[in-house]
């Protein structure tokens, strides 16, 4: 008898200790959609003051190198491609001004690294619908020239490459 005692009693403390392990597992998927949902909301607040600036129309032409290890011969004809796009920065409302003065002093400096970033990449990252690359670079740029976090975003639109 004490036996059959000790049986329950240890089936009792496994399917207990089963029973803790699957509530927390529980608990812990629920806090982590809870969480991602709250990281949601409090980004699109954040994103409720920011503000759009144009930084204008860009179409930059790049020569494109048949081996990028070596530099284009430019006595002969090199294919070329052509990429065009309307830039935006995200910026907070509280740094509107004082972007939109750097525009105003420095536009010609960020329109040169910008034609700068896209003349360097290789085709691939010109290609790309969402242009990582030139965005990521345009990030460090104005970072290091106008403040880290100021601008929150670059957004690229009406993006085209063409061969020619």
């Amino acid at each position: 008898m004490q036996t059959v005692y000790q049986a329950t009693k240890w089936i009792d403390a496994k399917a207990f200790v089963l029973g803790l392990i699957l509530l927390g597992s529980l608990a812990t998927l629920g806090c982590e959609s809870s969480a991602a949902a709250d990281e949601e909301m409090l980004f699109s607040l954040e994103k409720q003051d920011w503000v759009e600036i144009d930084l204008g129309h860009f179409t930059i032409s790049v020569l494109i190198a048949d081996d990028p290890t070596r530099q284009p011969d430019l006595n002969s004809y090199q294919e070329s491609v052509s990429l065009n796009y309307q830039l935006h920065c995200l910026v907070g409302k509280r740094d509107e001004t004082r972007v939109k003065a750097y525009l105003e002093e420095r536009k010609g400096e960020l329109s040169d690294e910008i034609i700068r970033t896209c003349r360097h990449a290789n085709l691939v990252d010109l290609a790309d619908p969402e242009l990582q690359l030139i965005r990521s670079q345009l990030r460090d740029y104005t970072e290091e020239a106008i403040g880290p976090g100021t601008v929150k975003r670059f957004v690229f639109s009406d993006v085209a490459l063409e061969r020619f």
